[in-house]
């Protein structure tokens, strides 16, 4: 099912009020609204994603009043295969509007590579482009916001109070590592992992639209009172973390995005980088060697979300 916001959003070079919920992600019926995805990790993780009856039955998926938990298994070793983890991905795809994240947990911890985030057609990725919102690795404590698109999007990197890595979104891009993108980094070390959950989560909201993609992080408690009642409005929200904003086609290089939430392990990101966390090498050689063998490890790397809701304006 196909959702284009585009034609309700009123696009401006600032931000507008929302007055129209186009998806709302909530307890009651949250998993029926995604996708199980079951094939191979693309990111190369040592995970096994599950499906919703394989996820539900082992106890990786569980819904109470106010949140659902999305975890991974805690119990088992496996030696010669992947740690069972979920990935949701919507049935509903979007284009343009304001996707505002409420949750009280996320994963951390050594292995762990944690993602919310959007994506457009996987077939050629990225000519449809990718919007990462919260993601980090292994015992990381801020978080990363990136794009990642075909050649010809540039960042002018002012704005936002977030520290701008890099200004180029194309995952080719000269200079940059393979895949990096645009990327702008949270100096607050309750954005992500452990800080995070210690203060019971908090609030992240994207703002897309054609002039620019703005991204703001709350800490629980801290949060605009009108980004919970009917009628949003970022213009109020004062700075946000990420500002997006340059040399680039957003109508041309993000279309038709689906909401993505997952736990991988490993793989080309936390893999890459176990070396350079001395906590993390300490455990194990490798990523994979802790990954397989230490199921117990993991009982911080799982999801608590109170909702997820997707304005148009």
């Amino acid at each position: 099912m196909k959702l284009l916001l585009s034609s309700l959003l009123l696009v401006r070079s600032v931000s507008a009020f929302y007055t129209v919920l186009a998806e709302s992600y909530t307890p009651s019926d949250f998993f029926t609204k995604f996708n199980f995805y079951t094939g191979a990790d693309p990111t190369n993780g040592v995970v096994s994603y599950i499906s919703q009856s394989a996820a539900s039955s082992s106890g990786l998926i569980r819904t109470d009043p106010t949140s659902v938990y999305i975890g991974v298994d805690t119990t088992n070793a496996y030696p010669n295969a992947g740690r069972p983890s979920v990935r949701l991905e919507s049935k509903k795809t979007f284009q343009r509007g304001l996707i505002i994240l409420d949750a009280a947990h996320m994963p951390a911890g050594c292995g762990t590579w944690p993602a919310f985030w959007t994506l457009g057609s996987t077939a050629d990725w990225p000519q449809a482009g990718e919007i990462d919102i919260v993601e980090g690795v292994n015992d990381a404590t801020t978080n990363s916001m990136a794009l990642h698109t075909t050649p010809g999007c540039v960042m002018n990197g002012g704005g936002g109070t977030g520290n701008m890595l890099t200004k180029n979104c194309d995952v080719n891009a000269a200079g940059q590592a393979s895949n990096q993108g645009c990327v702008f980094s949270d100096p607050r070390t309750m954005s992500y992992g452990t800080g995070f959950n210690n203060i019971g989560g908090g609030l992240f909201a994207t703002e897309w639209n054609s002039a620019f993609i703005k991204v703001w992080f709350f800490p629980r408690g801290q949060a605009p009172a009108d980004m919970f009642t009917p009628n949003p409005a970022p213009e109020n929200w004062g700075t946000p973390v990420a500002v997006f904003q340059g040399d680039c086609n957003i109508d041309e290089k993000f279309m038709n995005h689906r909401i993505i939430i997952n736990t991988t392990f490993c793989g080309d990101w936390a893999g890459s980088v176990w070396g350079n966390s001395s906590q993390c090498q300490a455990k194990a050689s490798t990523c994979a060697e802790w990954v397989r063998n230490n199921p117990a490890a993991f009982s911080e790397a799982y999801w608590r979300i109170n909702s997820v809701k997707v304005w148009s304006s």
